[in-house]
């Protein structure tokens, strides 16, 4: 009996050693969670804080992210996103710290009883959270799908006659409250299903919004060639692009965007265009000269502009100061409608001319004139001419095969008179024009 309980004695005693090891460890050891520990059925002993919270991601984030809410409307689903696309995600640093308290807070009896006792279950809900940021741009998703966008009322001329289109009204989700039930139903952490209610979407301007008398605000031609080549082609076809733009209060139209002359399927045709000054064969030759007479007309409706690039030569077609030019998404001609009426820009390729009228309601007073003035703020020199040997042309012969050009710097002003009297002087933009220097091809055949 002594012997067993001698043996017995010596077993406590390395028990009692042992815990005092594990208990006295250092603090590498002591942050790791080295009890009987399980948060949510998964075992974290002997992991310090990072592997146990990487270790319940990888059990839980990935069932997390595969759950979906699915938007019903009249009983049918009409879209579906998972958890991962509203960006939710678990965090379970609370839960892992709580593992470390209760692995290594209290005296050293405590702990040693805890470290020998049953298994610790920690079962709280782990904190959720979800991206605002997605949640918008899911909200986003689902508005244009599900969208019918009213119309507003529009403005044509046809064989000299306006006709105002009526406006449509529209229909669409009330994203507020699919929102507030999307938060609802995330935050249950398991499928949901989220009914769509639908809101009428009233259109910004109605046919109210034309009844004013029309008038024309501002009026530019140009000529162009006759007969049938590219390029009159492709004036024609940009000429008939912007015709019938109706442009609303406050509204920014960009000339690029609605003549696309770079998108391959606008049926442009290749056609002479200045590179750096010199003609060269490209798409969409003749749509700059729709966008200069554009610009000139928009200069006497005094609309405000935006974004104007001149050619890096001059044109034949406007003077220096008045031309404009669009190319790839870089050079745009943009302006404004500062008017609080809805304008109107028509366009007409007849006889050999190009002109462009922009139609709205005319509260300029009657008195009130203006003229736009260039005036030449440098000259600047081309380089002498460049030689090239052609061996098509006689020996001794030159010819000259591109004309030299003189650069510009030029600014144009607007002056305003009341009663023909000079009240305001504006400048309207800075274009510089570089010199283009000539080449002469001497023979050598």
């Amino acid at each position: 009996m002594t012997k067993k309980l001698a043996i017995i004695g010596v077993g406590a005693v390395a028990v009692s050693l042992l815990l005092l090891v594990l208990l006295m460890r250092p603090t590498s050891e002591t942050d790791r969670i080295y009890t009987h520990v399980y948060i949510h059925g998964v075992p974290v002993g002997g992991m310090n804080r990072e592997e146990a919270i990487a270790v319940l991601m990888e059990q839980f984030q990935s069932r997390l992210e595969s759950r979906k809410i699915s938007y019903i409307l009249n009983n049918e689903i009409k879209a579906e996103f998972t958890f991962a696309e509203f960006g939710a995600t678990f965090d379970f640093s609370a839960l892992v710290d709580t593992a470390l308290e209760y692995s290594h807070v209290g005296n050293l009896t405590r702990r040693a009883s805890r470290l020998l006792g049953r298994p610790y279950e920690i079962t709280h809900a782990p904190q959720f959270t979800f991206n605002p940021e997605c949640m918008e741009d899911v909200m986003m998703r689902l508005s244009q799908k599900l969208d019918n966008q009213p119309i507003n009322a529009s403005l044509t001329l046809e064989h000299g006659s306006f006709i105002i289109k009526e406006e449509q009204i529209g229909s669409g989700v009330d994203i507020e409250s699919a929102a507030t039930a999307t938060r609802e139903a995330l935050n249950r952490l398991e499928d949901g299903m989220v009914e769509l209610n639908v809101i009428v979407i009233q259109p910004s301007y109605t046919v109210a919004h034309f009844d004013f008398q029309k008038s024309s605000l501002g009026h530019y031609e140009t000529p162009y060639a006759t007969g049938d080549d590219p390029r009159i082609r492709n004036v024609r076809r940009a000429a008939e692009r912007i015709n019938n733009q109706v442009i609303y209060p406050n509204q920014t139209f960009s000339a690029g965007a609605i003549v696309a002359a770079n998108n391959p399927d606008s049926g442009y045709e290749a056609a002479i265009v200045l590179v750096r000054g010199e003609p060269v064969e490209d798409i969409g030759g003749g749509v700059c000269q729709v966008v200069t007479t554009l610009y000139n007309a928009v200069l006497l409706a005094e609309l405000e502009i935006v974004q104007r690039h001149n050619h890096s030569a001059r044109v034949s077609y406007a003077g220096l100061g008045f031309d404009a030019t669009v190319a790839g998404d870089y050079f745009d001609l943009k302006f404004k409608n500062n008017t609080p009426h809805p304008i109107l820009i028509v366009s007409r390729t007849e006889n050999s001319m190009l002109s462009v009228t922009i139609y709205g309601y005319e509260s300029r007073d009657p008195e009130r004139t203006i003229r736009f003035e260039a005036r030449q703020m440098e000259l600047i020199q081309p380089e002498p001419y460049r030689e090239m040997i052609d061996p098509n042309i006689p020996v001794g012969e030159q010819r000259v095969t591109l004309e030299s050009q003189m650069g510009y710097r030029i600014e144009v002003f607007k002056h305003v008179y009341m009663y023909g009297e000079l009240v305001e002087e504006i400048k309207i933009n800075e274009s510089i024009y570089k010199p283009l220097q000539g080449v002469i091809a001497i023979g050598a055949g």
